[in-house]
């Protein structure tokens, strides 16, 4: 059976002739052997005509993957918008001469809440007379009308604008996209203005704030005037303070006064020098007190209060007189009468716990640990100074007794360590326990490093020692860290 087919069994359909080459398919292999000139010419004769016409290329192939690409855009109209009423939707528009399908995505925009992607799916457009649309109706400056949607073009790129050339279809210069009250508004950047003024005063409302001066703050930080005033019969201590010039007025509390005792009077803040002020952004550095504007015998107004100024103290008159030429009065009141405090009485170590320790139930009401110098411990942690040395006796048993001492720079403790002495019939170990003793010797004040040298005698705990040697390290760190 003589047939192209590989079998015609019954109900055996074939939609296509395997035998027919698809040049959809195989586009880039027939374009390759039209290269290499080993593709033979396909002729085309017209009927009633026996000469041959040109050569003839399939339309699926010269167009395949050929887009021309046109840049337009449609007027929407916004409705219930104060800011708006109308807004421009740029949109690229693919026109494919394969098959003369188009595609139309639409340009993101920011912020403008409509999502990026197709705005009409791949394929033909018919207009209302029938015909399909082509990319001869695309005119630069022209409107298009797409399903009801009036699309201006303004532009094409390179590629489209060499083929429509090339066909006899000549575009226009491009145009410019008229701009809306939204892109107006995205483009739109405001220029920031800093406030300065409204900056230093929400710092230094919350209680921050920087010097302006940094040298001003330098030179004076810690530096304050201090003046006496009165104010309805009471008397209160003003303070200036040079590194920032700011004002702080404290009043006066004496015992049994029968008034409340509110020490701070007004918080540390600049002084204005009336009492109603303008706007952060309208202060003036001149509308605040300076220290060059306080004299001897002034009126200080303080937010509608008068402060009569009556002498400042020492380093004040000083100050004065060296900056401003200026004779300012020492004093102004006496100090107020301090209660005597009861003089405590500290009773005698009973020995147990540290002395620290127990100094505390004497000093505060609720006992807390005594602190520790951290960093003399971390400075000279495990620096251990070793003594051997023997008792000041002349008991015969106790005379070739040996000990090893032990100081401790971390923490000054002391602890002594009795050496092995054959046939002795005392056993070595521990004799006396690590920690802070005192020096007789030496008004009952803790021993030091300096308290320890060879060939020196010291009374240890009732205990008198003789130092006779100590190690290498001992002696080289005293060579290096003591002072003679």
């Amino acid at each position: 059976m003589s047939s192209i087919y590989p079998t015609n069994l019954p109900a055996y359909i074939y939609n296509h002739d395997p035998t027919k080459i698809d040049y959809r398919k195989s586009s880039y292999i027939y374009q390759d052997k039209k290269r290499q000139g080993l593709l033979k010419e396909e002729k085309t004769f017209n009927i009633g005509d026996s000469q041959s016409t040109e050569d003839f290329e399939p339309d699926f192939v010269k167009y395949d993957k050929q887009t021309l690409r046109f840049y337009g855009y449609f007027k929407e109209s916004v409705v219930e918008n104060e800011i708006e009423n109308a807004r421009i939707r740029p949109l690229v528009i693919y026109y494919y001469l394969l098959d003369d399908s188009i595609q139309i995505n639409e340009v993101k925009q920011t912020n403008s809440g409509i999502p990026q992607g197709p705005f009409l799916k791949k394929g033909k457009v018919i207009k209302t007379n029938g015909q399909p649309l082509t990319f001869k109706d695309f005119q630069i400056g022209e409107d298009v009308t797409i399903y009801s949607k009036i699309i201006r073009i303004y532009d094409a790129d390179q590629y489209t604008r060499d083929f429509c050339a090339m066909n006899g279809l000549r575009l226009g210069a491009a145009q410019s996209v008229p701009l809306d009250a939204f892109t107006m508004k995205q483009n739109m950047k405001p220029i920031g203005v800093k406030d300065h003024a409204m900056k230093d005063y929400l710092e230094y409302s919350m209680g921050g704030g920087k010097p302006k001066n940094a040298k001003q703050f330098l030179e004076n930080d810690r530096k304050v005037l201090r003046y006496y005033a009165t104010n309805e019969g009471l008397k209160y201590i003003i303070h200036y303070y040079l590194s920032d010039d700011t004002v702080e007025i404290l009043e006066v509390n004496y015992n049994n006064s029968g008034r409340d005792p509110f020490p701070l009077f007004l918080r540390r803040s600049k002084l204005p020098r009336k009492f109603s002020l303008g706007q952060p952004g309208d202060i003036q550095a001149s509308d605040f007190y300076k220290d060059s504007d306080i004299e001897p015998f002034m009126t200080l107004w303080a937010f509608n209060r008068p402060f009569k100024i009556l002498g400042c103290d020492e380093y004040t008159s000083d100050y004065y007189l060296q900056n401003y030429r200026r004779n300012f009065p020492v004093g102004g009141f006496e100090d107020p009468p301090q209660k005597e405090k009861g003089r405590i009485i500290i009773p005698p170590y009973n020995g147990f716990g540290s002395e620290e320790d127990s100094l505390g139930n004497c000093l505060k009401l609720i006992n807390k640990p005594p602190k520790k110098d951290y960093y003399k411990y971390i400075n000279n942690d495990k620096i251990i100074l070793r003594y051997l040395a023997r008792l000041n006796t002349r008991v015969l048993e106790d005379v070739d007794r040996r000990f090893l001492i032990s100081f401790f720079l971390n923490d000054d403790s002391i602890q002594v360590y009795e050496m092995s002495n054959r046939n002795s019939g005392i056993w070595e170990g521990k004799f006396l326990e690590r920690g802070q003793y005192k020096n007789v010797e030496n008004e009952n004040k803790k021993f030091t490093v300096s308290d320890f040298e060879v060939g020196k005698s010291m009374m240890i705990n009732k205990f008198s020692f003789h130092i006779l040697d100590a190690d290498e390290f001992t002696k080289k760190w005293m060579a290096e860290n003591m002072i003679r």
